[in-house]
């Protein structure tokens, strides 16, 4: 039964061409450069992340899981912010990688900052078409699964790809709006009957979250992540809570109606000395929870202080005014 959900899964993939969707993660409010270009330079240190996400575990024999890594720094003199992310998803025999160099400009107001930022990479993704098999297929001495749409052996095919964001920001909230795949990217693989575009979808992203000061000992971060190609919407409510400034702990909820609900999602962490780690657990609430125990994420991210480089006002010493 498990294979046969995660062969329409993919089957609907190949066949809706735009159908392709954004990889989920619970841990958006830790992981903020995963949806916008405009986080780029907006802490004032050199911060270097990454994650991996195991989806709907035992859904499958081929798992589906997710892997970030992120870059970035502030540069001051020019007011902005650089950074490089890659993604890696997969999703069974289908992967799909994404790599972008971000720039971020970066204003400063007495409310907080604001980042208008821009990603421009490529996607590559590929399918083991080998490793598939069709209702119709024939694979006794080989592969023919009769079917134009899928490819017999590995195919591969590379799209440019760009996104766009805005980003705001103080010492006690955030808040967000991203566009990615811009000019729908869309990668060409080959299939028995030609050439086959596997097309990613636009999606629009809003985030935000503020920290509220409780004591000196806790803390607590509402949070929110909403994104939508403009068909169907899908919404993560967070609350975090900081214990002593060094300990993470807190539930999200995934989800906003009866057909819409996903998964609620509890993790722990820790931070040290710029470090932080948390892992999290989705336990799933559709009608897929049946057939998986969860989803795992685990992030670990470390900050490097960058001192601001202060302008020294110069003397002129005039004994006349002495």
């Amino acid at each position: 039964m498990r294979k046969t959900i995660f062969l329409l899964f993919f089957s609907a993939s190949i066949i809706h061409l735009s159908a392709q969707s954004e990889p989920q993660f619970t841990q958006h409010m830790f992981n903020r450069y995963l949806f916008n270009p405009a986080y780029a330079g907006s802490v004032d240190a050199l911060e270097i992340s990454a994650l991996h996400r195991s989806q709907y575990v035992n859904l499958a024999s081929r798992f589906i899981a997710t892997q970030g890594v992120n870059i970035n720094i502030p540069v001051y003199a020019i007011s902005s912010g650089v950074g490089i992310t890659a993604i890696n998803d997969i999703a069974g025999y289908q992967r799909s990688t994404y790599v972008a160099l971000n720039y971020n400009y970066r204003k400063n107001f007495k409310w907080g900052k604001m980042g208008l930022g821009i990603g421009v990479g490529i996607i590559q993704t590929s399918i083991a078409g080998d490793k598939l098999r069709a209702p119709d297929g024939i694979y006794s001495g080989g592969v023919n699964h009769n079917d134009n749409h899928l490819p017999d052996n590995l195919q591969q095919g590379i799209a440019p790809d760009f996104s766009f964001g805005l980003y705001f920001n103080n010492d006690k909230y955030y808040a967000g709006a991203s566009i990615n795949h811009i000019i729908l990217s869309s990668a060409t693989i080959k299939a028995e009957g030609g050439n086959t575009k596997l097309s990613f979808t636009r999606n629009l992203f809003f985030t935000g979250g503020y920290d509220f000061k409780v004591s000196n000992k806790l803390s607590i971060m509402p949070s929110v992540i909403l994104k939508t190609d403009l068909k169907k919407v899908q919404m993560d409510i967070s609350a975090t809570f900081t214990i002593i400034d060094n300990i993470i702990t807190g539930i999200s909820f995934r989800g906003y109606s009866k057909k819409t609900i996903d998964a609620l999602g509890l993790f722990l962490g820790v931070k040290y000395k710029g470090f932080q780690l948390v892992y999290s657990y989705d336990a799933n609430l559709s009608y897929l929870t049946k057939f998986n125990t969860g989803s795992h994420e685990i992030s670990l991210s470390y900050q490097y202080p960058l001192k601001k480089k202060e302008s020294k006002g110069y003397y002129y010493h005039n004994p006349r005014y002495n």
